[in-house]
């Protein structure tokens, strides 16, 4: 032992100055890599939309799957539930549903959400504001879990549709508060309540995504009935955010209907949440069991987005990458994630970079060691085989030993 050290000790006094700076280099390189390895799963980690997959995970391993689709297919809640029929059936198929389950109760093994969205005026005393309208259904915000300022969420199974949630800025807007639970406001005439206050997504790339203006999350049919359906209003509405005051001789009361419209159509995002055995096997079971036309649905599988290998084929396809061919508009959370999908592929290829340059360092270092070796490979063969008989004889030694105890 005392040799090796005296060894080691040795090596590092006869290094010259720009081998001391060759090997600081591969100590720089090593770190690089090891770095934005940490970096990459931290930012992987908190695309808190795109991990329902391990927040759902038990005994199984489970994935998110994601569809977009245009509002021109004219998804509306009959197809979601003949879509979520199929997976049911289709989850029996593959034995991973006893026949009696469903998506509720404690024993689910799978789950969904939809959304639309489109813009819609809210209405309170003598303020009125239009706003982002966020229409959903299902389990929408188990997938996408934004902080409770106040209140709480609302669930999709709820009879009554009159539930809503005010994002912060627009709480402030139209009480000057968060504190506001159970409070009402009017959308097209008709009295909604306040469930909750969240606070919205600010990252940069979802403010890049278009989300600057205040939001409120209702039900798909209330967005549908007392509002207007456009997944591109993002970017095309002008009148978004603006706050009007009426004068006290106006109409205050709305006089609205409350029946809602049932049979719209308009959806442009279903996530579903299931068992995920394999690799590839949750997005594979969601496009054949729906029979989906992948030139115009694009289907994602979230779980495994963020993955080397996948960040790997998006560095190969990065040319194409801002090539849009089907008719679909993204929802804020879906930009934010490609977003962070472009940062972690080029880190991936930076990392990429740094080993090969580390690997070649390292090779020039074990050529040079040969070159200038001391030793032959007969001499190692027969220290290896002088290794093996001691470590034999003290084996033998040792059984001799204690083999009357």
């Amino acid at each position: 032992m005392n040799k090796l050290k005296e060894s080691i000790i040795g090596f590092f006094k006869n290094l010259k100055l720009k081998q001391i700076i060759y090997f600081v280099v591969m100590v720089l390189l090593a770190l690089i890599i090891f770095a934005l390895g940490v970096q990459k799963d931290f930012m992987a980690r908190h695309q808190y939309d795109q991990m329902m997959g391990n927040r759902w995970s038990g005994d199984t391993r489970c994935g998110q799957v994601s569809m977009f689709f245009s509002e021109n297919q004219g998804v509306s809640i009959d197809t979601v539930n003949e879509y979520a029929y199929k997976i049911n059936k289709g989850l029996i198929a593959d034995g991973l549903q006893e026949a009696d389950a469903s998506t509720e109760g404690g024993g689910a093994v799978w789950n969904y959400c939809y959304s639309a969205v489109g813009s819609i005026e809210i209405t309170r005393d003598l303020k009125s504001v239009t706003a982002v309208g966020i229409g959903v259904g299902g389990d929408f915000f188990q997938f996408h879990p934004m902080r409770v300022m106040s209140g709480n969420y609302f669930t999709g199974d709820i009879v009554m549709k009159d539930y809503v949630i005010l994002d912060e800025e627009l709480a402030w807007q139209l009480f000057g508060s968060n504190d506001i639970v159970g409070e009402t406001i009017l959308l097209g005439g008709v009295p909604h309540y306040i469930a909750g206050v969240v606070k919205r997504d600010s990252g940069k790339y979802v403010k890049a995504a278009g989300m600057v203006y205040p939001t409120i999350f209702m039900s798909f049919e209330s967005l549908a009935t007392y509002g207007r359906i456009d997944a591109s209003v993002l970017s095309t509405d002008g009148s978004l955010g603006k706050v009007n005051v009426a004068s006290k001789n106006d109409d205050e009361e709305g006089g609205g209907t409350s029946d809602v419209e049932t049979q719209a159509k308009g959806i442009v995002c279903m996530e579903v949440v299931m068992p995920n055995t394999v690799d590839n096997y949750a997005a594979n079971f969601v496009i054949e069991k729906l029979s989906l036309n992948t030139t115009q649905v694009e289907v994602v599988d979230n779980s495994a987005r963020f993955e080397d290998p996948n960040l790997f084929k998006l560095i190969g396809q990065f040319n194409m990458r801002g090539m849009q061919t089907k008719p679909v508009i993204y929802p804020y959370w879906e930009n934010n994630a490609r977003a962070y999908e472009n940062i972690l592929a080029v880190l991936l290829l930076i990392q990429i970079v740094c080993a090969v340059v580390l690997f070649l360092m390292a090779a020039i270092v074990v050529v040079q060691a040969y070159r200038h070796r001391k030793w032959t490979v007969g001499q190692l063969v027969e220290k290896a085989a002088d290794w093996k008989y001691n470590l034999e004889s003290n084996m033998k030694y040792h059984n001799e030993k204690w083999k009357y105890f």
